[in-house]
């Protein structure tokens, strides 16, 4: 079971059978009901995290009281990779939902790497490519909110999009549905609810997107992409 599980996470996929078992030997299984933390921002940072179930975010406290979310975590990926060079978390997590997750220990790990060195070699590859992503959510942060909110759902159809499934092509327009609360997105984007408010509002009203509960359609692809691209 658990060797499947670490056998789908891409940062370990390509693993030989003993590979996984030595590091199946090493992880322990948690599970958190939604809302509960994970580790908090100081904590001392002692194991990170491979998410096998639910969803869970990471998130900044900013000095006025409000909370930054950095990325959401899906199953298959992990988190708080940074143990391996600092000694306290830089960020919050807390599961989204009820999630089961896999510790893995930093001592242990770094012992593990040592004789299999690919390991570590993998991990760093998930933390370049998690560099990139924080890269790319500055330079969202220096767009106006609907700029930022059509990146948003563009990203968000191109990773839902598959017939059948949660994202699928209607009359030749894409049909998505929104993963988190407006208040969570809100934080997702750097902003507040009610800007985000008027920012889905003013999509609407320019006919780029429908808007329906949780369910959003893209009306306009083009016309989205070309906002999206706005400094």
């Amino acid at each position: 079971m658990i060797v499947d599980d670490l056998r789908k996470a891409p940062v370990f996929a390509g693993l030989t059978d003993g590979q996984l078992a030595e590091l199946a030997a090493i992880v322990e299984p948690r599970h958190f009901p939604a809302g509960e933390p994970i580790f908090a921002q100081a904590d001392t940072a002692d194991a990170f995290y491979l998410l096998s179930g639910g969803r869970v975010k990471v998130f900044k406290e900013l000095r006025d009281g409000r909370t930054a979310t950095i990325r959401h975590v899906g199953p298959g990926e992990t988190f708080g990779e940074s143990v391996l060079f600092h000694e306290t978390y830089p960020a919050n997590t807390a599961a989204m939902e009820d999630s089961d997750v896999y510790r893995i220990p930093t001592v242990a790990f770094r012992t593990l790497i040592l004789k299999e060195p690919e390991l570590g070699l993998r991990l760093l590859g998930t933390m370049a490519r998690l560099l990139t992503m924080l890269n790319r959510r500055v330079e969202d942060l220096l767009l106006p909110v609907p700029a930022r909110l059509a990146r948003y759902l563009l990203e968000l159809c191109a990773e839902k999009h598959s017939p059948g499934e949660d994202g699928l092509v209607m009359r030749g327009s894409l049909v998505c549905y929104l993963p988190t609360s407006k208040r969570e997105l809100a934080a997702r984007l750097g902003t507040v609810p009610e800007t985000l408010s008027r920012a889905l509002n003013q999509l609407a009203r320019s006919k780029l997107i429908a808007l329906d509960g949780e369910r959003f359609e893209i009306l306009d692809l083009h016309g989205l992409e070309r906002l999206a691209q706005k400094t």
